[in-house]
């Protein structure tokens, strides 16, 4: 009989300091980690080997502006300047995709970016 898993023991509240980048607070951050899957079949139909190609981590990163945004489209970026090291699975460059700047006369101005890594460019 395997071991009971039992929740709640080892979880986490918020979004901590290490987690955020440096001229922001972060109010949401989310990781998502996607690959392709390869096949190969035996004679009998069953699975005789699998490969995971194409690893990617898609991030997205939002919250209140501290400071001026150094960040451009396109731009490379590393775990370590935007908060992602606790999240990072690939080995690739953070490649920024998207920035979206909000302001309004009624919030603080805030900035959301998607930041894409693919294991090995």
């Amino acid at each position: 009989m395997p071991a009971a898993i039992i929740k709640g023991t080892a979880t986490s509240f918020g979004i901590l300091v290490g987690e955020t980048a440096a001229h922001m607070i972060a109010t949401n951050v989310s990781v998502s980690s996607t690959s392709n899957k390869v096949e190969a079949k035996n004679i009998s139909g069953g699975t005789a080997a699998v490969a995971y190609t194409g690893k990617k981590d898609e991030y997205s990163l939002e919250g209140f502006i501290t400071a001026t945004n150094s960040v451009t489209q396109g731009g490379v970026v590393t775990p370590a300047s935007t908060g992602l090291t606790n999240f990072s699975t690939v080995t690739g460059s953070c490649v920024v995709e998207e920035i979206t700047l909000t302001k309004s006369s009624e919030d603080f101005a805030k900035i959301k970016y998607k930041i894409v890594a693919r294991d090995g460019i």
